[in-house]
């Protein structure tokens, strides 16, 4: 059944509370995790590492400590999938590599709440002009703030995962610093979750993660609606469809001293052909997606008795499969510095 035009904060909190009404009565679950699983949970095996490089965690910085990620994720451009759900793709239009340097900030506000601010910049160039006939650009990208809040904890002695509720806003500072759009509308794949890049965003998600020694198992699925925007075309409102992000990850500890590890990560980018406002979209194509697979490794540079540390993370994405949109590989590499402790 279509929803007509529903507010979207109210259609977020609608997610959230859906999630919550779903889960606890059949799984029986306490929405605010005790000092007892807390205590157990920090007991059990979790080595510190970087972990997946393409979206947040489901764990939350502890009370009172501040992290930073650094990241550069990269775009090259190889072609474009039909239009058919296939891997096959034929010689695009245009060809568009991107560069795109980020940085956010992670509080931990309460032992089970965690804020972040994050900032980014983007350079592209494509082998043909965009709209406005420019065949590079630069400048700052998106901001964004984000809240995660975790209300189950994983149990070590059961299947019970950990699982958080993260909210982000994203800002069109692009938009309001005059940085030129990049050809096909969006910032990597890699960039999880998504939206388009002149629109400012709401995401709502989903997020859980399990540890099994040696094994991290984690997973996301992220719901975006953009509000109506810019376009590379003057005087034109963007009216996008709203985006479905999943992401999935196994990462195995090699060496816990060290931080070693390998990661292998799933990612899929949905443009739906409709909008939480009703609101007819008008982009060309009305609908998309992508599948990608990432090979990835992960090492801890360093580790200090006051808890700080240094984890580091560095990959390659490979859309394998695909719908109306840019066949490309994508390079990233990811800091993480942890703060002392409390």
């Amino acid at each position: 059944m279509l929803l007509r035009k529903p507010p979207p904060f109210h259609t977020a909190l609608s997610l959230h509370a859906l999630a919550i009404a779903f889960l606890s009565p059949a799984l029986g679950f306490d929405w605010v995790p005790t000092d007892k699983e807390m205590a157990r949970y920090r007991e059990s095996w979790n080595p510190p590492t970087h972990g997946t490089s393409f979206t947040s965690s489901a764990d939350v910085a502890r009370k009172g400590q501040w992290y930073v990620r650094m990241y550069v994720q990269g775009q090259i451009g190889s072609g474009q999938f039909e239009n058919n759900p296939s891997s096959k793709t034929t010689a695009s239009p245009f060809s568009p590599d991107a560069v795109a340097p980020a940085a956010i900030l992670y509080y931990g506000l309460t032992r089970h709440v965690s804020v972040g601010l994050g900032m980014s910049w983007i350079y592209w160039r494509s082998d043909h002009p965009n709209a406005e006939g420019r065949t590079s650009g630069g400048g700052i990208g998106p901001t964004s703030l984000v809240l995660k809040y975790r209300p189950i904890v994983q149990n070590p002695d059961s299947w019970r995962p950990s699982i958080s509720l993260y909210t982000k806003v994203s800002l069109p500072t692009n938009r309001w610093f005059g940085t030129p759009e990049i050809p096909g509308g969006f910032t990597p794949l890699s960039r999880v979750p998504s939206s388009r890049f002149e629109a400012a965003a709401l995401t709502e998600g989903l997020l859980f993660r399990k540890n099994l020694e040696p094994f991290r198992i984690s997973g996301n699925l992220f719901y975006s609606y953009n509000l109506p925007g810019a376009g590379s075309e003057s005087g034109v409102t963007v009216y996008g469809g709203d985006l479905i992000n999943t992401h999935l990850a196994l990462e195995h500890v090699l060496n816990e001293h060290t931080g070693l590890g390998y990661l292998l990560e799933l990612t899929t980018l949905h443009q739906l052909s409709t909008r939480l406002d009703g609101h007819p979209t008008n982009t060309t194509p009305a609908s998309f997606w992508l599948l990608g697979l990432q090979p990835g490794l992960e090492y801890t540079f360093s580790r200090y008795e006051s808890g700080a540390k240094l984890v580091s993370a560095i990959g390659v994405m490979f859309t394998i499969a695909g719908q109306n949109d840019i066949r490309a590989i994508y390079p990233n590499v990811s800091f993480k510095y942890f703060f002392d402790q409390n």
